[in-house]
């Protein structure tokens, strides 16, 4: 499959029509006969070039490229993109050969200005004005996706080729642009500068936490998250307390919105099971009736492995335990503003 930008300003008030039937539309209509769609179809570069007449330097016109992409290199499966005011469409090729417009009937065209456009004997359109509109052929084509806007889902690169003023041009190298746009387009995600700086930063910061912090230092690094999102107090409960059931390594207490976030943490690579979830569920159980202060308190489990495991998965849904992984603690440290971090 090939990928191909079409331009199709020229002629607007019937191209644009014409589309919303599904036919994609170029000009040439001096070149608008069986012989000459046969012989290009078939790729006979030869008669096609002795068709057009050489410049004042002996040079035939350039943009006689563009009718050759049009009628030989497209093919059947191909992906055609059509700028529009600040957005794109997708459509795809679905038929192998190009033809003329004299060989359809199009009943109910009307321009954009909404006069009614008549089709001759001779092929080409008119309008209510007796104007003549010049299209030399068609391709049938469907619709994937259209009005994507540019803004929000073009990267640079896709963009910069969307203003060209080629007619047509094939722009296979941009497929993973492409790719890209439409993968966020169906996501309704636009392109976020910030969120995008995040995630490149994010396998960085991933890596350096479990490499460089020992477990303490890990709680240290949970403790000034909750400082940096305005937690009015926070500490670290003894390890040896006495009859203590079940775990906490961090509790963090919001004041202003009477709740307390108590977390497990887990500081390893690999897979967190079970345990983690096992261990802040028991000391939830264990203050469940001792406690009458009016606080909402919440139970955590951040672990600086990138996975849970599926009992893990399980058993904190069913008893309302957040689980946040290493890259997603990542994203939360970026998030709250944390652009570096003091001796933990």
């Amino acid at each position: 499959m090939q990928y191909w930008l079409h331009r199709i300003s020229y002629e607007g008030k019937l191209s644009y029509p014409l589309l919303e039937k599904n036919y994609l539309s170029i000009g040439f209509w001096d070149q608008a006969t069986e012989e000459f769609l046969n012989k290009s179809t078939a790729g006979d570069g030869e008669y096609f070039d002795n068709q057009f007449s050489p410049n004042e330097n002996g040079n035939l016109p350039r943009n006689r490229w563009f009718l050759w992409y049009f009628l030989y290199e497209m093919e059947k499966g191909d992906w055609v993109i059509i700028p529009g005011d600040g957005v794109f469409s997708i459509y795809e090729i679905l038929e192998q050969n190009a033809f003329l417009p004299s060989q359809m009937e199009f009943e109910n065209l009307i321009d954009w200005n909404g006069n009614k456009i008549i089709q001759n004997n001779e092929g080409f359109f008119i309008d209510s004005d007796d104007e003549d509109i010049y299209i030399g052929f068609l391709r049938k084509v469907k619709p994937l996706y259209k009005n994507i806007s540019r803004y929000d889902f073009a990267d640079n690169a896709l963009n910069k080729r969307l203003k060209i003023q080629s007619t047509t041009s094939n722009i296979n190298d941009l497929e993973n642009n492409i790719k890209k746009a439409l993968e966020l387009f169906k996501k309704n995600k636009p392109i976020d500068l910030k969120n995008t700086l995040i995630e490149l930063s994010v396998n960085n910061w991933f890596g350096t936490i479990y490499n460089e912090l020992n477990h303490d230092k890990f709680e240290n690094l949970i403790c000034k998250y909750f400082i940096q999102t305005g937690c009015t107090d926070v500490y670290k409960p003894s390890k040896n307390e006495s009859n203590k059931k079940g775990d906490v390594d961090v509790v963090a207490t919001f004041e202003h919105l009477r709740t307390i976030i108590n977390v497990q943490a887990k500081h390893y690579q690999g897979e967190t099971n079970e345990w983690a979830v096992e261990q802040i569920m028991e000391f939830a159980h264990s203050k469940k009736n001792k406690l009458d202060d009016g606080f909402i308190r919440q139970y955590w489990v951040i672990s600086s492995s990138d996975v849970f495991s599926e009992k893990a998965i399980n058993l904190a849904k069913e008893n309302n335990v957040l689980l946040i992984n290493g890259k997603e603690f990542v994203r939360m440290l970026l998030l709250s503003g944390i652009q570096k971090v003091e001796e933990l």
